[in-house]
């Protein structure tokens, strides 16, 4: 079993959320998500801030090396970013309960224990793939200069569950908002990096945490909803909850070929 492409994941998710047979407004949320999984490319120059570009060819490798780096590394935070986006707007739709710890409430920290909280009491097990997920953002964290304190979050919430991946992802989300975020540099003059598979992996749990709280938001709801493309071009339907328990997982269709129509 393996995961679709980020596009694909954040395409069927979103379709799911725009369907209108859902209790609640997820417009919002679903707009988030769509736009995040449609960038293709951003593209970052910085050789053209550099006055002494030529005169040096060991530095010109370096700075034409780094350029490649930061072009994958915005690329990866743009996404991430607009994803980051879908999520607080989820929240604000789903409105978790509050932390009982009052020291440990916030948004995040709220949605964590929730997540924690129903697939415990219920017994489900985490979405396929959440683990292998988590623990490559985990890996990736502790090969970038700067992130430790990632590493950290993980050691001081072992016991979240479920929710243990986006309570570690949000600390990288704070380093952006308040300016601490370390920029990815060549070693050796390669284009090698861990910093844009760190923030790529960290979009997908973020993405698998929304599946996960949409979830535990609906309870196993016995309503059907347009999803997947047949062979006759036409939606199946299917019941939301066993379409959001795995409309991140591949499964041998094809979806590209329906954009060709």
């Amino acid at each position: 079993m393996i995961l679709v492409d980020f596009e694909t994941h954040c395409s069927r998710l979103s379709s799911i959320l725009g369907d209108t047979r859902l209790a609640g407004d997820w417009e919002d949320v679903a707009e988030w998500l769509y736009i995040s999984g449609a960038i293709k490319s951003v593209e970052v120059d910085t050789l053209q801030f550099n006055n002494s570009f030529g005169f040096c060819s060991a530095a010109d490798d370096f700075d034409m090396t780094r350029e490649k780096l930061l072009n994958k590394f915005v690329l990866a935070m743009s996404r991430f970013n607009f994803l980051w986006g879908g999520l607080e707007a989820c929240l604000n739709n789903i409105n978790p309960p509050k932390h009982p710890d009052k020291s440990k409430r916030g948004k995040i920290s709220n949605a964590c224990y929730f997540l924690n909280i129903y697939y415990s009491k219920n017994s489900y097990p985490p979405l396929l793939l959440l683990r292998e997920e988590v623990e490559t953002f985990r890996l990736a964290a502790r090969e970038c200069l700067g992130y430790e304190q990632v590493d950290t979050r993980f050691k001081l919430a072992d016991d979240l569950g479920p929710g243990l991946g986006l309570f570690a992802v949000y600390k990288l989300r704070n380093l952006f908002s308040h300016g601490s975020l370390r920029f990815p540099y060549p070693y050796e003059n390669q284009p090698h990096s861990e910093h844009a598979k760190m923030i790529t992996s960290a979009t997908r749990v973020v993405l698998l945490s929304i599946q996960m709280l949409l979830l535990a938001h609906y309870q196993h709801p016995k309503i059907e909803i347009p999803y997947l493309y047949n062979s006759d071009l036409d939606r199946d339907e299917e019941i939301l909850w066993i379409a959001l328990s795995g409309c991140h997982l591949d499964t041998g269709v094809s979806e590209s070929q329906m954009r060709l129509f």
